[in-house]
């Protein structure tokens, strides 16, 4: 290791300028740290550039053309809408550029960060290079994100696929679709393309879509999605995929049966891996089963080089990816050591309707003995759901025997902003009853929470 006489040129060094890297920037900076960020692509990383920004953009998209259809039972003549893909793509474009991150280089610089576009790798314990230059830190944070892990079928590489990366960018709309994965990016993507016109087919290994969640909500979105004309897969096997001049056919098989399906496309949403390419051997780091170890603080092997966002986990979110990254850069500079606390972690999915959960759900409960009451209202009773015509949905509220929330899972147009009251009762460990007993508007979607936790019952 060579360090320079003056010292090092940096109190941290952050590879990564997503939401796990760059709000440990800021906080650094903000205990007047001096600080340097490395990004090989684009500022801001994944989730405004490629995937939760530009895909929101496309749903809302899918949803004022779903609604323009629509529009003759409110009283409403809008004539046949039709969808313009290129213009879709300008409007997610213009939705990019609003989010701040292309404007990221100049707050950088404004707030005194230093930004140095290239790849960053480890030549010793203190020292990156990048670009031909060597740059060295006291402290380091890791967050260099996730890549969509390509599952090894046969055939699939020479027919072509595209990931969440490429969408946006198809020239035009696919006039089929074969998605391989049915969480919530192949959700969300499935509902966009069938919305906007394409046949769509999401397949899924596991015996549901939406794995995580209970299997009320993943039932309901699969009934709404076959109810909308999308074929849903579950409990499959890809065999081996097949180019034929301008599309693919996916051979797969489930019990014993086999059946191909010729298409246009073929979106690979099966998960994602971490990256891993900035040498951390030469840093002492360690990496296990193709994961970077950390310990409860954050800390890799090397206990001055932390890590935060997607390439930790267990969840990879935006929300989780700022509170970890928040968390190693305190854990770096400050006296006070602090664990992350992941037991009340709001997770969402923008198909419509909307789907939210936090805490643990139902089947949780019983994997670990938990002695639990359920409280489910349908949002079709709700007076909200009337005067927009949005019936399908429901809220689920899981408590412990003594009725404190444990848990909670909602269906509805609102679900991602109604699951924040759901997510403080439950780290403030509230009852059902004190919800219960609170006024809420009338009428809005919330109603729902209300009565679920009004219609307690053991099971």
């Amino acid at each position: 290791m060579r360090i320079r006489k003056h010292g090092f040129d940096y109190n941290l060094i952050v590879i990564g300028s997503g939401a796990g890297g760059s709000v440990g920037a800021h906080y650094a900076h903000s205990l007047g740290k001096k600080v340097a960020i490395f990004e090989k692509a684009e500022i801001g990383g994944e989730c405004p550039n490629w995937a939760c920004v530009p895909t929101k953009a496309m749903l809302y998209a899918a949803k004022v053309y779903q609604m323009s259809k629509n529009s003759e039972q409110f009283g409403v003549s809008v004539g046949e809408p039709k969808v313009n893909w290129d213009n879709v793509r300008k409007w997610r474009d213009l939705v990019v550029s609003r989010t701040g991150a292309s404007h990221g280089e100049e707050v950088f610089k404004k707030e005194g960060l230093h930004l140095i576009k290239g790849k960053a790798k480890f030549v010793s314990s203190h020292e990156v290079e990048s670009g031909g230059k060597v740059y060295s830190a006291d402290k380091f944070i890791i967050a260099t994100g996730t890549i969509v892990a390509i599952p090894p079928i046969t055939g699939l590489e020479k027919s072509g696929y595209f990931t969440f990366h490429e969408a946006g960018e198809l020239e035009k709309l696919p006039k089929s679709v074969f998605i391989l994965g049915g969480g919530p990016v192949g959700c969300e993507f499935a509902q966009i393309f069938s919305t906007f016109g394409s046949k769509v087919i999401i397949a899924d290994s596991l015996d549901k879509i939406l794995f995580r969640e209970d299997s009320e909500v993943s039932n309901l979105v699969r009934a709404l999605f076959e109810n909308q004309g999308i074929e849903v897969l579950t409990g499959i096997k890809v065999l081996e995929v097949e180019k034929e001049e301008r599309n693919k056919i996916v051979h797969w098989e489930k019990n014993g049966k086999n059946r191909s399906d010729k298409v246009e496309q073929i979106l690979i949403a099966t998960g994602k891996r971490p990256v891993l390419d900035f040498a951390p051997e030469k840093a002492g780091i360690k990496i296990e089963n193709g994961r970077l170890v950390v310990n409860k603080y954050l800390q890799t092997t090397a206990p001055h080089i932390f890590a935060a966002g997607d390439i930790v986990g267990p969840y990879q979110f935006t929300h989780t990816g700022e509170y970890q990254s928040y968390i190693a850069a305190s854990n770096a500079f400050t006296y006070r050591k602090t664990k992350p606390d992941y037991s009340v972690v709001p997770r969402c999915v923008f198909v419509d309707p909307e789907v939210a959960s936090v805490g643990i759900s139902e089947s949780e409960a019983k994997e670990n003995n938990i002695k639990y009451k359920v409280g489910i209202s349908a949002t079709a009773q709700i007076g909200r759901a009337n005067t927009s015509n949005e019936f399908d949905g429901f809220v689920k509220v899981i408590t412990n025997r003594k009725e404190t929330i444990i848990g909670a899972s909602i269906v509805a147009p609102r679900a991602g902003e109604m699951i924040h009251e759901l997510a403080l009762a439950v780290k403030l460990k509230a009852k059902a009853k004190d919800v219960a007993e609170m006024i809420h508007a009338y009428p809005t979607f919330s109603e729902a929470i209300k009565f679920a936790c009004s219609s307690l019952e053991s099971r």
